[in-house]
Protein backbone atom coordinates (compact mmCIF):
# COMPACT_ATOMS: atom_id res chain seq x y z
CA UNK A 1 0.00 0.00 0.00
CA UNK A 2 2.72 2.55 0.87
CA UNK A 3 4.69 1.41 -2.75
CA UNK A 4 1.42 2.42 -4.41
CA UNK A 5 0.70 5.84 -2.16
CA UNK A 6 4.34 6.78 -3.55
CA UNK A 7 4.15 5.83 -6.84
CA UNK A 8 0.81 7.75 -7.47
CA UNK A 9 2.70 10.99 -5.74
CA UNK A 10 5.09 10.35 -8.35
CA UNK A 11 3.24 10.29 -10.76
CA UNK A 12 1.74 13.01 -10.15
CA UNK A 13 4.48 15.25 -9.70
CA UNK A 14 5.58 14.32 -12.80
CA UNK A 15 2.42 15.40 -14.50
CA UNK A 16 2.96 18.81 -12.86
CA UNK A 17 6.97 19.13 -14.09
CA UNK A 18 5.25 18.55 -17.44
CA UNK A 19 2.91 21.36 -16.62
CA UNK A 20 5.27 24.20 -14.75
CA UNK A 21 8.45 22.96 -15.42
CA UNK A 22 11.24 21.47 -13.15
CA UNK A 23 12.35 24.54 -11.65
CA UNK A 24 9.08 25.21 -10.24
CA UNK A 25 8.69 22.13 -9.08
CA UNK A 26 12.02 21.99 -7.12
CA UNK A 27 10.75 25.00 -5.60
CA UNK A 28 7.60 23.88 -4.50
CA UNK A 29 9.49 20.67 -2.90
CA UNK A 30 11.80 23.20 -0.45
CA UNK A 31 8.49 25.41 0.37
CA UNK A 32 7.64 25.24 3.90
CA UNK A 33 3.81 26.12 4.39
CA UNK A 34 2.03 27.03 7.73
CA UNK A 35 -1.67 26.71 7.87
CA UNK A 36 -4.06 28.09 10.56
CA UNK A 37 -7.51 26.43 10.96
CA UNK A 38 -8.66 23.87 9.09
CA UNK A 39 -12.44 24.01 8.71
CA UNK A 40 -13.93 24.18 5.46
CA UNK A 41 -11.70 26.53 3.82
CA UNK A 42 -8.50 25.83 5.14
CA UNK A 43 -9.48 21.89 4.50
CA UNK A 44 -9.59 22.83 0.61
CA UNK A 45 -5.91 25.24 1.11
CA UNK A 46 -4.15 22.28 2.68
CA UNK A 47 -5.30 19.44 0.35
CA UNK A 48 -4.26 21.24 -2.85
CA UNK A 49 -1.10 22.54 -1.18
CA UNK A 50 -0.47 18.89 -0.21
CA UNK A 51 -1.50 18.04 -3.67
CA UNK A 52 0.72 20.08 -5.24
CA UNK A 53 3.72 18.38 -3.94
CA UNK A 54 5.34 21.24 -1.47
CA UNK A 55 7.92 19.73 1.20
CA UNK A 56 6.02 20.16 4.16
CA UNK A 57 2.78 21.57 5.76
CA UNK A 58 2.37 22.23 9.49
CA UNK A 59 -0.76 23.13 10.87
CA UNK A 60 -2.39 24.62 14.01
CA UNK A 61 -5.96 24.41 15.30
CA UNK A 62 -6.04 23.15 18.61
CA UNK A 63 -10.36 22.59 18.37
CA UNK A 64 -12.37 19.19 19.03
CA UNK A 65 -14.27 18.18 16.16
CA UNK A 66 -18.05 18.05 16.65
CA UNK A 67 -21.02 16.67 14.42
CA UNK A 68 -21.34 20.19 12.58
CA UNK A 69 -17.71 20.23 11.67
CA UNK A 70 -17.92 16.89 9.93
CA UNK A 71 -20.54 17.16 8.36
CA UNK A 72 -18.76 19.67 6.09
CA UNK A 73 -15.32 18.73 5.94
CA UNK A 74 -14.13 15.98 4.29
CA UNK A 75 -10.48 16.09 6.47
CA UNK A 76 -12.98 15.62 9.36
CA UNK A 77 -15.63 13.14 8.67
CA UNK A 78 -16.37 10.43 10.97
CA UNK A 79 -14.30 12.07 13.53
CA UNK A 80 -16.12 13.84 16.19
CA UNK A 81 -14.79 14.11 19.34
CA UNK A 82 -11.01 13.79 18.00
CA UNK A 83 -8.57 16.87 17.78
CA UNK A 84 -9.35 18.86 14.73
CA UNK A 85 -5.78 18.52 13.72
CA UNK A 86 -4.49 15.42 14.23
CA UNK A 87 -7.26 14.07 12.27
CA UNK A 88 -6.73 16.34 9.30
CA UNK A 89 -2.95 15.38 9.52
CA UNK A 90 -3.83 12.14 9.22
CA UNK A 91 -6.12 12.49 6.57
CA UNK A 92 -3.59 14.79 4.14
CA UNK A 93 -0.80 11.89 4.48
CA UNK A 94 -2.64 9.88 2.68
CA UNK A 95 -2.82 12.32 0.03
CA UNK A 96 0.75 12.60 -0.72
CA UNK A 97 3.23 10.69 1.19
CA UNK A 98 6.39 12.07 -0.25
CA UNK A 99 4.96 15.54 1.68
CA UNK A 100 5.63 16.28 5.68
CA UNK A 101 2.54 16.71 7.33
CA UNK A 102 2.45 17.51 10.83
CA UNK A 103 0.49 19.67 13.39
CA UNK A 104 1.36 21.91 16.21
CA UNK A 105 -0.13 23.08 19.83
CA UNK A 106 0.97 26.73 19.94
CA UNK A 107 0.86 30.16 17.67
CA UNK A 108 3.85 31.56 15.81
CA UNK A 109 6.58 33.41 17.38
CA UNK A 110 9.80 35.54 16.29
CA UNK A 111 11.71 32.14 16.44
CA UNK A 112 9.02 29.49 14.84
CA UNK A 113 7.55 31.89 12.34
CA UNK A 114 11.43 31.64 10.43
CA UNK A 115 10.95 28.55 10.05
CA UNK A 116 8.19 28.26 7.51
CA UNK A 117 8.24 29.84 3.50
CA UNK A 118 4.52 30.46 3.49
CA UNK A 119 2.13 31.50 6.77
CA UNK A 120 -1.77 31.57 5.48
CA UNK A 121 -4.55 32.10 8.12
CA UNK A 122 -7.78 31.21 7.63
CA UNK A 123 -11.02 32.48 9.18
CA UNK A 124 -9.17 34.61 11.13
CA UNK A 125 -10.17 38.56 12.44
CA UNK A 126 -8.40 41.58 11.52
CA UNK A 127 -6.24 42.00 14.85
CA UNK A 128 -4.57 38.41 14.34
CA UNK A 129 -4.16 39.18 10.79
CA UNK A 130 -2.59 42.27 11.44
CA UNK A 131 -0.35 40.95 14.53
CA UNK A 132 0.86 37.55 12.59
CA UNK A 133 1.27 39.88 9.59
CA UNK A 134 3.34 42.22 11.21
CA UNK A 135 5.66 39.46 12.41
CA UNK A 136 6.09 37.66 8.99
CA UNK A 137 6.96 41.04 7.17
CA UNK A 138 9.64 41.55 9.86
CA UNK A 139 11.18 38.28 8.76
CA UNK A 140 10.65 38.33 5.02
CA UNK A 141 8.02 35.05 4.95
CA UNK A 142 4.83 35.96 2.64
CA UNK A 143 1.58 35.90 4.42
CA UNK A 144 -1.95 35.10 3.33
CA UNK A 145 -5.31 35.59 5.03
CA UNK A 146 -8.35 34.54 4.04
CA UNK A 147 -12.53 34.46 4.76
CA UNK A 148 -16.07 32.82 3.42
CA UNK A 149 -18.64 34.11 5.02
CA UNK A 150 -21.85 32.65 3.66
CA UNK A 151 -21.65 33.50 -0.40
CA UNK A 152 -18.84 35.83 -0.11
CA UNK A 153 -15.19 35.09 0.23
CA UNK A 154 -11.91 37.21 0.64
CA UNK A 155 -7.74 37.09 0.60
CA UNK A 156 -5.54 39.31 1.24
CA UNK A 157 -1.32 38.59 0.62
CA UNK A 158 1.73 40.32 1.39
CA UNK A 159 4.72 38.79 -0.61
CA UNK A 160 7.15 41.75 1.15
CA UNK A 161 7.81 45.31 -0.18
CA UNK A 162 9.78 43.85 -3.41
CA UNK A 163 8.68 40.56 -4.82
CA UNK A 164 10.22 39.01 -8.44
CA UNK A 165 8.53 36.81 -10.74
CA UNK A 166 8.65 35.27 -13.72
CA UNK A 167 6.11 35.94 -16.61
CA UNK A 168 5.48 35.31 -20.60
CA UNK A 169 6.44 37.99 -22.65
CA UNK A 170 3.40 39.60 -24.23
CA UNK A 171 4.27 39.22 -28.69
CA UNK A 172 1.92 40.40 -31.57
CA UNK A 173 1.66 38.46 -34.05
CA UNK A 174 3.54 39.87 -36.82
CA UNK A 175 2.53 41.08 -40.62
CA UNK A 176 -1.55 41.46 -39.55
CA UNK A 177 -2.46 44.81 -38.52
CA UNK A 178 -5.41 45.48 -36.25
CA UNK A 179 -7.47 48.56 -35.18
CA UNK A 180 -7.93 47.13 -31.73
CA UNK A 181 -6.00 48.88 -29.01
CA UNK A 182 -2.71 47.52 -27.50
CA UNK A 183 -4.40 45.57 -24.60
CA UNK A 184 -6.48 43.80 -27.13
CA UNK A 185 -3.85 42.19 -29.23
CA UNK A 186 -4.07 38.43 -29.18
CA UNK A 187 -1.06 36.64 -26.68
CA UNK A 188 1.44 34.90 -28.90
CA UNK A 189 1.75 31.43 -26.79
CA UNK A 190 3.22 28.69 -29.56
CA UNK A 191 6.35 26.90 -27.25
CA UNK A 192 8.74 28.22 -30.02
CA UNK A 193 8.51 31.70 -29.53
CA UNK A 194 7.76 32.15 -25.92
CA UNK A 195 9.99 34.48 -23.83
CA UNK A 196 9.59 35.00 -20.24
CA UNK A 197 10.96 38.03 -18.65
CA UNK A 198 11.72 39.30 -14.99
CA UNK A 199 9.26 41.59 -13.52
CA UNK A 200 8.91 43.12 -9.70
CA UNK A 201 5.10 43.05 -7.10
CA UNK A 202 5.21 45.77 -4.62
CA UNK A 203 2.97 44.61 -1.57
CA UNK A 204 1.81 46.19 1.82
CA UNK A 205 1.08 45.02 5.05
CA UNK A 206 -2.62 43.99 6.42
CA UNK A 207 -2.37 46.62 8.67
CA UNK A 208 -0.94 49.18 6.49
CA UNK A 209 -3.57 48.61 3.74
CA UNK A 210 -5.50 51.57 2.59
CA UNK A 211 -9.19 50.73 1.95
CA UNK A 212 -10.15 51.74 -1.49
CA UNK A 213 -10.99 55.12 -2.39
CA UNK A 214 -13.26 53.98 -5.59
CA UNK A 215 -15.77 51.10 -5.87
CA UNK A 216 -17.84 51.85 -8.93
CA UNK A 217 -16.84 49.08 -10.94
CA UNK A 218 -15.40 46.67 -7.49
CA UNK A 219 -17.45 43.50 -6.13
CA UNK A 220 -20.07 44.15 -3.18
CA UNK A 221 -17.88 41.66 -1.74
CA UNK A 222 -15.15 44.55 -0.94
CA UNK A 223 -17.91 46.12 1.47
CA UNK A 224 -18.84 42.91 3.21
CA UNK A 225 -15.43 42.16 3.80
CA UNK A 226 -14.74 45.25 5.08
CA UNK A 227 -17.68 45.25 7.65
CA UNK A 228 -17.27 41.41 8.89
CA UNK A 229 -13.40 42.08 9.64
CA UNK A 230 -14.16 45.26 11.51
CA UNK A 231 -16.78 43.26 12.86
CA UNK A 232 -19.84 45.40 12.30
CA UNK A 233 -23.14 45.48 14.12
CA UNK A 234 -25.47 45.82 11.22
CA UNK A 235 -23.17 44.77 8.12
CA UNK A 236 -26.69 45.66 5.50
CA UNK A 237 -26.48 49.45 7.16
CA UNK A 238 -22.43 49.41 7.13
CA UNK A 239 -22.21 48.47 3.34
CA UNK A 240 -25.23 50.80 2.08
CA UNK A 241 -23.66 53.65 3.68
CA UNK A 242 -20.19 52.91 2.62
CA UNK A 243 -22.02 52.06 -1.22
CA UNK A 244 -22.95 55.52 -1.49
CA UNK A 245 -19.62 57.63 0.17
CA UNK A 246 -17.35 54.92 -2.62
CA UNK A 247 -20.56 55.49 -5.29
CA UNK A 248 -20.81 51.89 -6.07
CA UNK A 249 -23.83 49.88 -6.53
CA UNK A 250 -26.14 48.35 -3.16
CA UNK A 251 -24.78 45.34 -2.01
CA UNK A 252 -27.40 42.60 -3.68
CA UNK A 253 -29.88 42.00 -0.75
CA UNK A 254 -30.16 38.31 -1.84
CA UNK A 255 -25.96 38.40 -0.88
CA UNK A 256 -26.64 40.20 2.21
CA UNK A 257 -29.15 37.58 3.79
CA UNK A 258 -26.45 34.49 2.83
CA UNK A 259 -23.62 35.36 4.62
CA UNK A 260 -23.44 33.03 7.53
CA UNK A 261 -22.14 29.48 7.65
CA UNK A 262 -19.47 28.09 5.58
CA UNK A 263 -20.78 27.14 2.39
CA UNK A 264 -18.63 23.92 0.38
CA UNK A 265 -18.51 25.23 -2.64
CA UNK A 266 -17.70 28.80 -1.97
CA UNK A 267 -14.77 27.72 0.24
CA UNK A 268 -13.70 25.30 -2.50
CA UNK A 269 -13.26 27.85 -5.31
CA UNK A 270 -11.30 30.69 -2.64
CA UNK A 271 -9.42 27.90 -1.18
CA UNK A 272 -8.69 27.12 -4.87
CA UNK A 273 -7.60 30.51 -5.70
CA UNK A 274 -5.45 30.67 -2.43
CA UNK A 275 -3.72 27.46 -3.34
CA UNK A 276 -3.27 28.87 -6.84
CA UNK A 277 -1.57 31.48 -5.44
CA UNK A 278 0.62 30.31 -3.07
CA UNK A 279 2.29 27.83 -5.75
CA UNK A 280 2.65 30.91 -7.90
CA UNK A 281 4.73 32.37 -5.22
CA UNK A 282 6.96 29.68 -4.51
CA UNK A 283 7.54 28.68 -7.90
CA UNK A 284 7.94 32.67 -8.72
CA UNK A 285 6.47 31.91 -12.46
CA UNK A 286 3.49 34.42 -13.38
CA UNK A 287 2.14 37.40 -11.67
CA UNK A 288 0.79 36.98 -8.08
CA UNK A 289 -2.38 39.05 -7.28
CA UNK A 290 -1.63 42.28 -5.84
CA UNK A 291 -3.08 42.41 -2.95
CA UNK A 292 -6.45 41.58 -2.07
CA UNK A 293 -9.25 39.49 -3.93
CA UNK A 294 -13.23 39.27 -3.18
CA UNK A 295 -15.35 36.40 -4.00
CA UNK A 296 -18.90 37.13 -5.03
CA UNK A 297 -21.16 33.24 -4.87
CA UNK A 298 -24.17 34.94 -6.26
CA UNK A 299 -22.86 36.07 -9.02
CA UNK A 300 -19.80 34.12 -9.61
CA UNK A 301 -17.47 37.13 -10.00
CA UNK A 302 -14.00 37.29 -8.43
CA UNK A 303 -12.36 40.77 -8.73
CA UNK A 304 -8.59 41.92 -7.45
CA UNK A 305 -8.41 45.38 -5.64
CA UNK A 306 -4.97 47.10 -5.00
CA UNK A 307 -5.54 48.14 -1.41
CA UNK A 308 -2.48 50.48 -1.54
CA UNK A 309 -0.47 51.45 1.86
CA UNK A 310 -1.74 54.23 3.43
CA UNK A 311 1.13 55.80 4.85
Amino acid sequence: KQWYQRRVAITAGDRQIRLWGVDAQRSLRSANVFVKRVGPLGAEVCKNIVLSGVNSLTILDTRTVEPKHSATNFLLRTATGKSFAETAVANLKILNPLVTVSFVTEDLTEETVQHYSIVCMTDGSRAEYEQVNDLCHAHGVVFLATNTWGMAGYMFQDCGDKFTYIAEKTKVESGKTTNKPDTKRRKVNTEDESQYEERVAHFTTFKKSAAPTSLRHSSPTVLIAQAMLNNEPDVADYCKTMSEKYKSKEVPQELLQNLAGELVPICAIVGGIVSQEIIKIVSKKDAPMVNSFYYDGLSGAGIIENLKCCE
